[in-house]
């Protein structure tokens, strides 16, 4: 694209954007002198009836490029917004105008267009529109000054404003108040099912805290089928014994857990005044049959008997019987029929009373063992993610991610911390998640800090049950202890492997008994494979420093060396830069080992390793260990006299070092050979091969100096 065509193109897409914002500033001046006034019209109609004409055609492109468009950004939505909702104020104002002007009976209308932008677009686009609102009427003040125009003015920018506010505000408490109550009414039928279900002893009460695919959502979902069916299961039992024995009502109450009242669980009944309320356990005929534990059959009872205590008003009943729900020597409930008439309950309907008592009970005993079973196999099925995470983590950093996420399906988190141990009597935390996670990252304690000390040196998890309190319990150390400040729930186990623990793992969540006895019980199977999968990784990452570290110097190998000089004669022939190669060797080394013995020759060699770590610092750089006394230095990037340079430098640091030995000081020195790719060699053999003959030539010519490979050079 040439430059008149990019100036060109650049023109045009400016109008696009800005046409709005051209065609509202002439708009808006046409409004501040006047010309849509009622007297001004018919003069002015053809500037009125084009401005409007333009208007239209304006506004009605921006709707269509607003609302029927795709994949608008919240930047581009809001600009749209605000172009919409200058065009809407500019075309009130002008009606306005027209039909008699600010002090005409039409100005609410200004204010009903306040209010619905300041509402339907964000704040600083509705805000913005009441600023150009309040702006333009005072143009138009100023443009025929009077004293009655400006007081016009203030007063309707006072109005326009406040207007605008408590309607935002009215709208969105409005708003605050509908979604509230919403969702306190799912909530309420939340807590009815798990209610339920902790009243037909189906589940534990779910605790909060939970994500997607975790135990929380499982429960949840068991609860709903399970709570379905049994209550599906006891309403048929209830309607066939209203329907087979003639009932005027009959009527189920359960216990409620942990309250100690009794609420009408189901019930079929001709009457239309049942109190669905909670009854005292000891409250009418109802409460006897609980507290006695023993059916009872009532004859000939007066109208509006006191002891029927489900009617809120008098009614006709004059036969009762009522069931204890009994599971052993624990009662649930009782089950309740009466008639009217005068037909009382024989000892065949007794029994066929029993008979349903125990149907419900067997019923709810099945899903119950549902419920277990399906529990087990969830938590299974959680194991078995996190076990087969675990499985394919091979590093100690990779063993850890997988442990936290494996840790987070079973016991959700809202902060996590794994911390090993570095050496004897101090922790290091290797990973941290969640809240305040910068906080905790790479904190060094030791094993005597916290709960986490304590947890380390007794093997057993704390706190007692997950209760946590941030003021009194420290989890760590005093300095770090604000991150758990909003943290309500706390588990820190143990990571160990056979008798040994190798560190400690910390979950905390904001939801009080988030961590209950099963989910510990359930992290601790996950746990106990977690140890043994970081000793794992431990001896992995052992093996490998075997298999690529000399051991007496801790410097890569000569495997090494050959593997990263292949990637770097493969980067210089593929980006066209040198690479060097410094070969080195410890001068009258047989000596030094005859003289002083073995043992301070390894000292010689474990100071020439210290030297070559201590002056090789690039990334691109490699010091090794070549093989007894040789050592070699890759140079990835350097040319010969850099390469020459770092050698100097690395023999006049040795030659400075000074051995104390039991026969006496010692000195040693190093000659080095130098060749570098492609101005020496073409190959890594080669490379290496020159390097060698450059040693032995730094070696003939007198030992302590660096030299570089020339032709003629040989052994």
């Amino acid at each position: 694209m040439s430059t008149l065509e990019y100036t060109i193109y650049g023109i045009k897409r400016g109008l696009r954007l800005s046409r709005t914002f051209i065609f509202s500033g002439a708009f808006a001046a046409l409004l501040v002198h006047g010309v849509f006034a009622r007297e001004l019209v018919d003069a002015n109609r053809i500037i009125v009836l084009s401005m409007f004409a333009m208007w239209t055609l304006l506004f009605g492109l921006k709707v269509k490029a607003r609302f029927f468009s795709n994949n608008q950004s919240e930047s581009l939505q809001n600009r749209m917004n605000f172009e919409l909702g200058l065009m809407l104020v500019l075309a009130t104002h002008a009606g306005i105008q027209m039909l008699g002007g600010f002090a005409s009976s039409y100005y609410p209308a200004l204010l009903i267009m306040v209010a619905f932008l300041v509402v339907y677009t964000s704040q600083w686009v509705g805000f913005t529109l009441v600023g150009v609102t309040i702006l333009l009427e005072f143009a138009a003040a100023t443009a025929h000054p009077s004293e009655a125009e400006w007081s016009q003015a203030i007063l309707h920018a006072v109005f326009v404003a406040l207007f605008s506010v408590l309607n935002l505000i009215f709208t969105r408490a409005e708003v605050t108040r509908m979604r509230k109550s919403a969702q306190r009414k799912m909530e309420q039928e939340q807590q009815r099912i798990h209610s339920d279900a902790r009243s037909f002893r189906l589940t534990s009460a779910t605790r909060g805290g939970a994500s997607a695919r975790t135990r929380k959502e499982e429960e949840e979902r068991l609860s709903r089928c399970t709570v379905a069916e049994v209550r599906r299961a006891m309403f048929q039992h209830v309607d066939l014994l209203k329907q087979t024995m003639g009932l005027h009502t009959c009527i189920l109450f359960w216990e409620k857990e942990g309250i100690r009242t009794l609420r009408v669980l189901e019930c079929v009944t001709d009457s239309e005044v049942i109190a669905h309320r909670d009854y005292n356990m000891k409250e009418g005929i109802v409460g006897a049959v609980y507290q006695s534990g023993q059916p009872m059959v009532l004859r000939e009872l007066r109208p509006g008997h006191p002891s029927l205590v489900y009617y809120s008003e008098d009614t006709s009943v004059t036969d009762f019987i009522g069931v204890p729900i009994m599971e052993g020597a624990a009662i649930h409930g009782v089950l309740c029929g009466d008639r009217t008439g005068n037909v009382p309950f024989n000892d065949r309907e007794k029994a066929i009373f029993k008979a349903s008592v125990e149907s419900i009970l067997q019923n709810v005993s099945n899903e119950r063992v549902f419920v277990q079973l399906q529990k087990a196999k969830s938590e299974q099925s959680l194991l078995l993610r996190a076990s087969e995470s675990l499985s394919k983590a091979l590093s100690t950093g990779d063993v850890v991610r997988a442990a936290l996420e494996a840790a987070g399906l079973i016991a959700p988190f809202d902060m996590a911390a794994v911390a090993l141990e570095t050496e004897k009597g101090k922790q290091k935390i290797v990973a941290a998640h969640g809240h305040n996670a910068e906080m905790l990252s790479s904190l060094e304690m030791t094993t005597r800090c916290g709960l986490a000390g304590s947890v380390y040196k007794t093997g057993h998890y704390l706190p007692y049950r997950g209760n946590f309190d941030a003021r009194q319990q420290i989890v760590y150390t005093k300095k770090v202890q604000p991150a758990f400040e909003n943290m309500n729930a706390l588990m820190v186990l143990p990571l160990m492997s056979g008798d040994d623990v190798l560190g400690t793992l910390m979950l905390a969540s904001a939801n009080a008994g988030a961590y209950t006895e099963d989910i510990r019980m359930t992290l601790q199977v996950m746990i106990n494979q977690l140890g043994t999968k970081l000793q794992n990784a431990a001896m992995v990452q052992q093996l490998k420093e075997l298999a690529t570290t000399d051991g007496l110097t801790g410097l890569p190998n000569h495997r090494s060396f050959q593997d990263e000089l292949v990637r770097q004669v493969a980067h210089s022939s593929r980006f066209g830069t040198p690479t060097s190669v410094i070969l080195c060797d410890v001068d009258k080394f047989k000596g030094v080992n005859d003289t002083y013995g073995h043992t301070v020759g390894d000292v010689v060699l474990k100071a020439l390793g210290e030297t070559l770590r201590r002056n090789v610092v690039r990334d691109t750089d490699m010091p090794a260990r070549y093989g007894g006394e040789e050592f070699v230095i890759i140079c990835g990037g350097t040319d010969t006299a850099g390469a020459v340079q770092l050698g100097e430098r690395i023999r006049m640091d040795l030659e400075r070092q000074v051995f104390h030995t039991e026969k006496g000081e010692l000195r040693c020195t190093i000659s080095m050979g130098v060749a570098t790719l492609p101005h020496h060699a073409e190959t890594r053999e080669d490379l290496v091969e020159r390097a060698d003959l450059a040693l032995y030539a730094a070696k003939e010519g007198g030992r302590n100096q660096v030299r570089v490979w020339k032709k003629g050079m040989m052994k």
